[in-house]
C-alpha cells in the first residue's frame, strides 16, 4: 500500500504539470530540463550516497525587460541513504520538492511544495511544508526588476498555542530583486542571494548566501557558495560561454536537502560540511569534488557532534527539449 500511494503521489504531480502547461503555455515556447545528480560523501565518521533527478518546466524565459508572460515548473527529488545511523533514527531521507511559478504581465503567482523526512507526507504535516502566494512587480527596467508579494506556508514552524496544539499557518514575504549591469549581476530572492562579479568576463565570481529563518541557530545554518571560474569562451561564441573550470568555497548541507524531520515528531537530522572544491562545467555535466575539512552531524537541535574531515564528489547532468 505504501508504494501505491508513493506512485499516485507522482502521477498526481505529473498530472499537475500536464494542466499547467497546456493551460499557460504554447508549444513551441516550451524548454523541458530533465535533470540527474549524483552526490557522495566520504567522513570519517559518516558517509552517504545522494542519487538524484527531476524535471525542470520553462516557458521561452524573455529577457529581464520583456518578462510579461513565463511559466516555471520544477519537481525534485533525492533520497540521501546514510551508512552510520545512531539508534532511534533512519537509513534513508528523501528530499522532495515542487514548485511551480506562472507570470502574467505584473502579476505573479506562486505554489511550493516540499518534504524533507525519512517518511516525507505520511508522516504528518510536520514532514512537509506547502506555500501559496501572489506578488506584484513594481520595478520592471532594462537592467532592474523588483517584486513584492505575500505568501501563506502551511508546515510546522515550532509554534504552539496554549492548549498544546500546532499553529500550521503563517504569512512569509515574496521578495524577488535583480539588477544587472557590466560589472556585476545580483539576484535576491527571498530567502536566498545571488551574485555574479565580472558576468561578461571569461574570470568570474559567482556566488550564493542564503537561510532558512525558521532553522537558523547558530552560524553553522548560514549556507554559501563562492566559485572563481575561468570561462573557456565568450559569450559571443556561437554555442555561449559553455565550458568552464572553477575554483570554490562552500558550507553545504545543512537548510540545502539534509535537514531532515523525522516521522517521529521532535526528532530532527541535520548535517553540514565545508569544502574546498574543483569543478567542471561543460553545459550538460558538471562534475565537483574537493576536501572536507570540518563536517558535523546534528539530533533534535539540542546535540551536535563532529564527523570529521574527509571530501565529497558530485555529478550534476541535464539535457534540454
Amino acid at each position: 500500500m505504501l508504494e501505491a500511494g508513493k506512485l499516485k503521489r507522482k502521477v498526481l504531480v505529473l498530472w499537475m504539470v500536464f494542466i499547467t502547461i497546456f493551460c499557460f503555455a504554447e508549444e513551441e515556447a516550451l524548454r523541458i530540463i530533465p535533470l540527474l545528480n549524483y552526490e557522495f560523501v566520504s567522513l570519517e565518521d559518516q558517509q552517504y550516497h545522494a542519487p538524484g533527478g527531476g524535471l525542470l518546466v520553462l516557458y521561452d524565459p524573455p529577457p529581464l525587460s520583456e518578462k510579461n508572460n513565463n511559466l516555471l515548473i520544477g519537481i525534485f527529488y533525492k533520497p540521501y541513504i546514510l551508512k552510520e545511523i545512531p539508534p532511534g533514527y533512519s537509513e534513508i531521507y528523501h528530499d522532495v520538492d515542487f514548485i511551480i511559478e506562472k507570470k502574467t504581465g505584473r502579476h505573479l503567482i506562486q505554489g511550493i511544495f516540499t518534504a524533507y523526512s525519512d517518511k516525507p507526507v505520511y508522516g504528518g504535516l510536520h514532514t512537509t511544508y506547502s506555500s501559496i502566494g501572489y506578488g506584484y512587480e513594481l520595478i520592471r527596467k532594462e537592467n532592474l526588476n523588483l517584486t513584492l508579494g505575500l505568501s501563506l506556508g502551511f508546515g510546522d514552524f515550532g509554534i504552539n498555542l496554549p492548549n498544546g496544539t500546532m499553529w500550521p499557518v503563517i504569512p512569509q514575504p515574496i521578495v524577488k530583486f535583480a539588477f544587472n549591469s557590466r560589472y556585476i549581476n545580483l539576484v535576491y530572492d527571498y530567502p536566498e542571494f545571488q551574485f555574479v562579479i565580472l558576468p561578461d568576463s571569461r574570470v568570474r565570481i559567482t556566488g550564493t548566501v542564503g537561510l532558512d529563518t525558521f532553522s537558523f541557530y547558530d552560524i553553522h545554518d548560514l549556507r554559501f557558495n563562492s566559485i572563481l571560474w575561468y570561462r573557456f569562451f565568450n559569450k559571443n561564441f556561437s554555442a555561449g560561454d559553455f565550458l568552464g573550470i572553477g575554483l570554490g568555497v562552500q558550507n553545504a548541507g545543512q537548510n540545502d536537502g539534509t535537514d531532515f524531520v523525522l516521522g517521529k515528531k521532535d526528532r530532527k537530522y541535520d548535517m553540514n560540511y565545508y569544502s574546498v572544491f574543483g569543478v567542471v562545467d561543460a553545459g550538460l555535466v558538471k562534475i565537483s569534488g574537493g576536501y572536507i575539512p570540518y563536517s558535523r552531524e546534528v539530533y533534535d537541535k539540542d546535540y551536535s557532534k563532529p564527523t570529521g574531515r574527509g571530501f565529497f564528489v558530485k555529478v550534476e547532468m541535464l539535457y534540454q527539449f
